[in-house]
């Protein structure tokens, strides 16, 4: 009854936002270019008592055109001084003062702290409401109990006192009520400092409900974790759940595990100690008996570990794209969840493109969004209301389908995703459609790939975990034909001979796990974690060698 009765306030909730937030959006994708441009008059007008806006005349600015001879484009590091001044009290990059900091984690270095307005928190959860009307409108998510894998929203405070966290927290923060008790995970799991137990209670959530019609997690390595966990364990998390035994349990779990078991129905406890004493396995459909769709990245290298994970899964499960986002803005918001049509978040960013190719030119031609064809990639500029000017974000999306007169936008690549030896330019993209190709011809799904450009031997060495004994010899053959037929630049210099033909070696497994610890202990937060797939051997060696089947041919 209390399930139905929620189902029926979110119904009248969505009618409210079709007329509300998704009629306003339609109407300002069927005008883009008056819209985009009304955007970009109210952010510099706003703005232009500024210090950035003084510097840049934000009050000359007239025309598009203007805009760009008068602001350059920019990046963290440009706008690191404005911020920091910015914190101190002063209006540095926008009147409106942050109330929030989008902290972000990097591979390298240290980690930036993005400002947000009241407008910016305003875009995360307009950002929410879209997203949440399109998988109402179009999919079962919110049917029954949703597993949400989310960063805490606020981890801590500047020495301003203005808070900061993950966007994936705060776009989680910023539920109804309503909404909020459908969630099954208990809300401390996200702030536990162990990851592992994190995990642990991710699994044990899984296991109790059997009413899981939605998961939503940003990175589909995160669920893929959770999956092998439940693979592994089932006996010993099932202990925990219903025999009270919990010595094969981390100590941060045990907090949660209370309020977990009032959760699981006897009929649940039934078929999974059934399951297990039947086949020594829980199958995808006696874990997910109800589940009906996965909300998560689909792009880029989120598209491997996302194969792996539909082993896991029930084959009718519908996989819905998020949308293209990262802390400093987000870009695109799903409105069709059944066609995964991703628009831009037009109403709140001005975009700027230039393409794929034309962006190391001398005068690259930037573009706006009613002047981009479909099916090309382009470099991302944004321009928001939170203090972002012209911001190169260093991503390549594509254009795709969109609604209106409004282009799609998928994201393909990080910009430096990309790697070059002899002048081949190799990039992120090529490498995962090469040995996506190859493993499909083989028959095999893997975990996880490195491709790593070795420049003292000219040679791309491939590591893929893959199960023991299976030959490489066709795999490899597959994906250099591939790469040579996708990179006219790599069939080059391969029948030239300045680059050898392509090394696969197995990777033990585990790899993929032990990569994403490896990532997680230099700071990057696990949220915002992305595989990498393309890099520079040398960057590699040392860490690789322990996981590197020697033996394998």
């Amino acid at each position: 009854m209390k399930m139905l009765v929620a189902n029926i306030v979110i119904c009248i909730a969505m009618l409210w936002l079709r007329m509300t937030m998704r009629a306003p959006f339609l109407n300002a994708a069927r005008n883009v270019k008056a819209s985009q441009n009304k955007l970009l008059r109210r952010i510099l007008r706003e703005n232009a008592q500024t210090e950035f806006g003084k510097q840049h005349e934000f009050s000359g600015i007239t025309s598009v055109e203007s805009f760009r001879a008068q602001v350059p484009v920019s990046n963290y590091n440009d706008l690191s001084p404005y911020i920091k001044r910015q914190q101190k009290g002063a209006s540095s990059l926008t009147i409106a003062a942050p109330v929030f900091y989008a902290r972000t984690s990097g591979t390298t270095g240290r980690y930036k702290d993005i400002p947000m307005t009241a407008s910016g928190v305003g875009q995360i959860k307009h950002f929410k409401r879209q997203l949440v009307y399109s998988l109402w409108r179009k999919t079962n998510f919110f049917k029954g109990t949703v597993l949400g894998f989310f960063s805490p929203g606020v981890e801590g405070q500047l020495s301003n006192g203005i808070p900061y966290g993950s966007t994936s927290g705060a776009t989680y923060e910023s539920l109804s009520p309503i909404f909020a008790q459908k969630f099954g995970i208990p809300k401390e799991a996200y702030s536990l400092i162990d990851v592992e137990a994190k995990y642990e209670v991710y699994a044990l959530s899984a296991l109790v409900y059997d009413s899981t019609t939605g998961v939503f997690t940003v990175n589909p390595s995160s669920l893929l974790k959770v999956c092998r966990i439940i693979e592994q364990r089932a006996e010993e998390l099932l202990a925990a759940l219903v025999k009270g035994d919990e010595s094969g349990i981390l100590k941060g779990t045990a907090s949660v595990l209370p309020q977990l078991r009032k959760q699981m129905s006897p009929d649940r406890k039934v078929s999974l100690n059934l399951a297990l004493n039947e086949e020594a396995v829980i199958s995808p459909d006696i874990l997910w008996p109800s589940l009906s769709t996965l909300v998560t990245w689909t792009g880029g290298s989120c598209g491997i570990a996302l194969e792996k994970l539909k082993c896991y899964l029930p084959s009718c499960v519908q996989v819905v794209e998020t949308g293209f986002a990262c802390s400093e803005f987000i870009g695109t918001v799903n409105v069709d969840a059944e066609r995964n049509v991703c628009l831009p978040m037009l109403t709140d960013n001005f975009y700027e493109f230039v393409e794929r190719d034309d962006w190391e030119a001398s005068d690259p031609k930037f573009l706006t969004l009613d002047e981009l064809q479909l099916g090309r990639d382009y470099y991302i500029f944004a321009t928001t209301s939170s203090g972002l000017y012209r911001y190169d974000i260093n991503d390549v999306v594509r254009v795709t389908e969109g609604l209106g007169n409004c282009p799609g936008l998928k994201f393909v690549r990080k910009g430096k995703g990309v790697t070059n030896i002899t002048g081949e330019k190799l990039s992120e993209d090529q490498v995962i459609a090469a040995v996506s190709s190859g493993l499909r011809h083989e028959g095999q799904v893997a975990a996880t790939y490195l491709v790593l450009a070795d420049e003292n031997a000219s040679v791309y060495r491939i590591m893929i975990e893959l199960p023991a004994g299976i030959s490489l010899s066709a795999l490899s053959e597959k994906i250099e034909t591939e790469l040579r037929h996708s990179n006219g630049e790599y069939d080059d210099k391969r029948a030239s001979g300045r680059l050898q033909p392509v090394v696969v070696k197995r990777f033990l497994d585990g790899a993929d796990q032990a990569i994403k610890s490896r990532f997680l202990k230099g700071g990057v937060r696990e949220s915002q974690y992305k595989p990498p797939v393309l890099g520079y051997w040398n960057d590699w060696v040392e860490w690789i060698d322990d996981w590197i089947d020697r033996e394998e041919t």
